[in-house]
């Protein structure tokens, strides 16, 4: 498996929509990705994270295994490189994302925190099914403190 920068973030649109993350019908992201990595066995692309910037701050906007490849360090790779590569160009900065899978991102550091303490970053937050029938936390990361 190698890690790689992908520079064509729209055809990463089915494989997260594959993995049950939300677009909405125009397959768009909410806000323009800044970067995308990827992983990939023999050419096939079995996970990866997609980046955007909210003004000094970042968004973890999307990221994905497929489901034959979980539980291999695969995301926690993607997530490596991808924290890497926003200390290496932008210095510590604070990184933001919408979980569903919070333990996860707890073992990362990532801190659970309201919506009023966060950018009006993610879609999730004007869904109708926000905190209804849909659970996410927002969470952050500030990498001054890493």
């Amino acid at each position: 498996m190698h890690i790689e920068e992908f520079y064509n973030h729209n055809e990463l649109v089915d494989f997260y929509i594959s993995r049950e993350i939300e677009f909405d019908d125009t397959k768009e992201y909410f806000r323009p990705p800044l970067f995308s990595y990827v992983a990939k066995i023999n050419d096939l692309i079995v996970g990866a994270i997609t980046v955007c910037q909210e003004g000094e701050d970042f968004i973890l906007d999307e990221m994905a295994v497929a489901t034959e490849y979980e539980n291999q360090g695969i995301g926690t790779k993607l997530f490596e490189t991808s924290i890497n590569h926003i200390k290496e160009q932008y210095g510590n900065k604070k990184i933001y994302l919408v979980a569903k899978i919070i333990e996860f991102w707890k073992n990362k550091r990532f801190e659970v925190i309201t919506r009023e303490e966060s950018p009006d970053f993610s879609e999730c937050f004007t869904c109708e099914e926000f905190q209804k029938t849909c659970f996410p936390e927002i969470m952050v990361l500030d990498l001054s403190n890493k």
